[in-house]
């Protein structure tokens, strides 16, 4: 039988929350960093919010990633495309 200790549970979704706030804000844009910031505030009195605050806040840092790939490489290629015309 394993120990359950709520307060290692608590500390657990606090350090994840706060891990995505912190890649969040550095690196995904302000919603990511506001979603694990409310997951790490609500970690000590609704742990369950707090993880699915934790979970969005990845899911949307994923997100902004993809997107800003796809609009890097639809800029890369556009500028490709354009770079080739010839205008004589």
């Amino acid at each position: 039988m394993t120990n359950f200790s709520p307060s290692a549970d608590i500390e657990s979704i606090k350090k994840k929350a706060l891990i995505v706030t912190i890649v969040g804000f550095v690196c995904g844009g302000v919603l990511p960093g506001i979603l694990g910031l409310l997951g790490y505030l609500k970690a000590d009195t609704e742990p369950l919010t707090a993880q699915k605050f934790t979970k969005w806040a990845w899911i949307v840092l994923v997100i902004c990633w993809v997107l800003a790939i796809i609009l890097i490489i639809v800029q890369v290629v556009l500028v490709a495309s354009v770079g080739t015309m010839s205008t004589y």
